[in-house]
């Protein structure tokens, strides 16, 4: 701590000879300069303010809003978890999820928006897309509404998706592919519906099983049926049903 001494007491200037400008010139400037390299000393003596987090659960049958800390807002999806901090960073904005959610992300060129998942990381600058996470899940995925956002997993190249596109990742061969999709098909949640189109009526049933936390039993030939349309997710599941 010699230097934070050094700064608190008053810099004393001798001169030898008071004709010879160029010394007194070159004493000031070291002084200067001393006090320059101090400062710097000092500012980065000070401790990094570690981040607050946050961690919210949606309930099963219903879905969370959350305002995020640069006003970026989120929808989970039942039984979804985000992880987010109470503020965020001068560098990037980074959350994590388990789960399904929605982003619409408020642009800030400065500062990326990063979602993290177990298998993926997703980066953009602002934009709408949904990201579903599930650790029991066989296969993930990201769905981009507008914008653009870019894809990296574990040992894998960056994927950078366009509107209407679906990032496909298969969670045990690591398997990845993308495809046209219609986005509504996968973000008609947060508006309180899920809509179909030509699904296997064996993934329509897991999806109302997460949706309202209960567990429905059906034959395997159910695998085989397809159907489309649209469910009120206000409704009872015996009703939906």
């Amino acid at each position: 701590d010699r230097l934070t001494d050094r700064v608190k007491r008053p810099v004393v200037i001798s001169y030898a000879d008071r004709g010879n400008s160029a010394w007194k010139y070159l004493s000031i400037a070291a002084s200067i300069a001393l006090l320059v390299v101090t400062s710097i000393f000092l500012i980065d003596k000070e401790p990094e303010r570690a981040l607050v987090y946050y961690e919210t659960t949606a309930v099963p049958d219903a879905k969370t809003k959350i305002t995020l800390p640069d006003s970026s807002v989120v929808w989970l999806n039942a039984n979804a978890c985000l992880r987010y901090p109470r503020e965020f960073s001068q560098q990037i904005r980074q959350v994590e999820i388990k789960g399904e959610a929605f982003f619409e992300v408020r642009k800030d060129e400065k500062r990326p928006f990063i979602v993290k998942t177990r298998k993926m990381e997703v980066r953009d600058l602002g934009t709408q897309f949904c990201v579903s996470a599930y650790d029991n899940e066989t296969s993930s995925h990201v769905v981009l509404v507008k914008g653009k956002v870019e894809i990296e997993t574990k040992g894998k190249r960056k994927n950078t998706l366009s509107p209407n596109q679906l990032f496909l990742y298969d969670n045990k061969s690591d398997e990845e592919s993308v495809y046209h999709v219609n986005t509504q098909d996968y973000v008609a949640w947060k508006d309180g519906y899920y809509q179909f189109n030509h699904q296997k009526l064996d993934v329509v049933l897991e999806k109302l099983c997460k949706y309202y936390g209960i567990k429905i039993h059906w034959d395997e030939k159910v695998s085989e049926l397809t159907c489309s349309g649209k469910l009120d997710l206000k409704e009872t599941p015996e009703k939906v049903l």
